[in-house]
């Protein structure tokens, strides 16, 4: 018999006599430390717990996500696995789970593992029932549940997460009256976090939000798949909606009672109801010609797809022509003319908030759409509920492929990415971290970020975590966006089978002293969100120390008469970013 795991297995509970037993005896023998935190049982729990082996602690229940993070204080070994008392762990999942333990690298915190759920007696394969993942095996110490999400908890992990293939078995409800119950119950929690949120409902919400979730669970999650009981569960999860939204007017008119005239804003945004497939939102200043073949491609890639789109060009003040142009070849494409170059984030907002798709799809100008790429997007969307952005492959010209993904920058990755320290150590581990070169870019992935010249995002995603932050001009909008959106608890994903050619900053590559401004600025700002002030700040004096190293390497050169002209050019340019001070104009 193999030796138990250094693992702690944690189980919270509340009368759970009926399914426990059968919970602690599908890890007997996995761990070290099996852990029941109990919330008040008046069952025999506790008895059958501590018959069991296990240890247990007594806990007012708080909360789910509090009472997780409580547990996560109390385990005594490295790796924490959460369980549910009506979850089995099966011989191959238990495998599987030394087998990722023993291999896990000091870079993953954690692993999902998917749940097969059974309800009323059957297997559920529809309306996002399965694969249903969940981070449950978790690295002690370096995994935290946040507070303000109390349904569907989400975990924040320092570090990368790894995928299990065998299935948690979910022997989820018995019968219907007990799902009903405890969708009401989600409902009144779940209403409770919207409403600190600031959300409010309007009118159409009480129609659309649960016609959505219908629609959703039985037809693009194929809940038809399970018949009747795939109806049932389709029609129950559309009145959790309209009970939850019904819950948070009642929360409001008793604040406003409380509380009159006291101002409240929402945290997210709210889109127009979805009413289309997806919203494809592409940002133009000065590249009419990469815009109009780039609409050509989209035009034929909605058709090969089949897919009820919407297009919006936004243009940022160009003076080439492009506006008119696209209204001259494309009259269907809706156009928003700006006055002045509000820069890429605020561009990319305007047309969001137009948007009518379930999925807006963020299209860089100087792209071409292969096949039916943007299908494929979508697709992989409705197939996978968790997934918040997805993105494709990108492609130069030639058909190389252009590196898309990426991991967050570390405290380092600033101060060797696109400096002059990287020009001359180009193979190091940070930067083939941050550049994931550890993973094939053939294969689907989970990132933490990728290059924004084509994102697919979830409508749902963007009402959660709110719009691209317009402070950052140009250049990493996206970072910080997938930042916010993976924070929300949704997952950012690599599609290789989904093609998109990249002519890489063809606008901004018009100004190339302007670009490495903005470049570099958007860097500091980056670091500013993510590391705090310090960090960005002693960021910024290295690289205005970096512009001078490159102007001493550029006049050198140029002092050895190797060509002049270009090196003239690149001192101008080094010296006129050095004296922008890599400080943002804009708010």
């Amino acid at each position: 018999m193999s030796e138990p795991l250094p693992l702690s297995v944690i189980v919270l509970t509340l009368n759970e006599e009926r399914h426990l037993p059968g919970c602690l005896a599908s890890v007997a023998g996995l761990a070290r430390q099996i852990l029941v935190v109990d919330s008040g049982s008046h069952d025999r729990t506790v008895e059958l717990a501590r018959a069991a082996g296990a240890e247990v602690v007594h806990r007012p229940f708080t909360g789910f996500a509090s009472q997780r993070n409580a547990a996560l204080e109390l385990a005594r070994q490295p790796w924490v696995l959460f369980l549910d008392a009506d979850e089995r762990v099966t011989p191959e999942l238990a495998a599987e789970i030394r087998q990722a333990i023993d291999g896990a690298t000091d870079a993953t915190a954690g692993f999902w593992i998917p749940t097969q759920n059974w309800m009323f007696g059957r297997w559920i394969r529809g309306g996002g029932w399965w694969p249903d993942e969940h981070l449950r095996l978790l690295r002690a110490g370096r995994a935290r549940y946040r507070p303000d999400v109390e349904v569907h908890e989400v975990v924040e992990l320092s570090g990368e997460a790894g995928r299990l293939a065998y299935p948690l078995v979910h022997i989820n409800y018995e019968s219907y009256l007990e799902f009903l119950a405890k969708q009401a119950r989600y409902a009144r929690i779940r209403a409770e976090m919207l409403a600190r949120q600031g959300r409010r409902p309007r009118r159409r919400t009480y129609l659309g939000q649960p016609a959505r979730e219908l629609w959703r669970r039985f037809v693009t999650l194929r809940g038809y798949r399970d018949g009747p009981t795939g109806l049932f569960l389709a029609l129950a999860m559309a009145w959790h909606e309209l009970h939850t939204w019904l819950l948070v007017r009642r929360l409001w008119k008793a604040a406003s009672q409380q509380n009159p005239g006291k101002p409240d804003a929402p945290a997210g945004v709210e889109l127009p109801d979805a009413s289309l497939d997806l919203s494809v939102v592409i940002v133009s200043y000065n590249v009419r010609e990469h815009v109009l073949g780039c609409l050509e491609t989209v035009y034929a890639s909605l058709r090969g797809s089949g897919l009820r789109g919407q297009v919006i060009v936004v243009d940022n003040a160009s003076s080439d022509g492009t506006v008119e142009a696209v209204r001259a070849a494309f009259p269907g494409v809706e156009v928003i003319a700006n006055r002045e170059n509000r820069g890429f984030a605020a561009a990319n907002n305007q047309g969001i908030r137009r948007a009518r798709g379930r999925v807006v799809v963020l299209l860089n100008p100087d792209t071409r759409v292969a096949g039916d790429a943007l299908g494929r997007l979508v697709h992989y969307l409705d197939e996978n509920p968790a997934v918040g952005v997805v993105g494709p492959r990108l492609v130069y010209p030639d058909g190389r492929t252009q590196p898309s993904r990426r991991r967050f920058p570390t405290l380092l990755t600033g101060f060797l990415e696109s400096t002059v320290v990287q020009d001359y150590w180009r193979d190091n581990r940070v930067l083939r971290r941050y550049y994931v070169a550890d993973r094939s870019d053939a294969e689907t992935q989970e990132v933490d970020w990728l290059v924004g010249a084509c994102l697919a995002v979830r409508r749902e995603a963007i009402e959660t975590a709110g719009l691209l932050d317009e402070r950052f001009f140009l250049y990493s909008e996206e970072v910080e966006w997938c930042w916010r959106i993976r924070r929300a608890g949704w997952r950012v994903v690599y599609l290789p089978e989904a093609t998109v050619y990249h002519h890489e900053s063809a606008s901004a590559g018009q100004e190339p002293a302007a670009r490495q401004i903005a470049f570099d600025t958007a860097k500091v700002q980056l670091y500013r969100r993510l590391h705090g002030r310090p960090a960005a700040e002693i960021l910024r004096a290295f690289l205005l120390v970096n512009y001078l190293a490159r102007i001493a390497i550029e006049g050198s050169k140029w002092l050895l008469g190797h060509k002049r002209a270009l090196r003239r050019e690149r001192i101008a340019r080094y010296w006129r970013a050095f004296g922008s001070g890599l400080r943002p104009s804009r708010p």
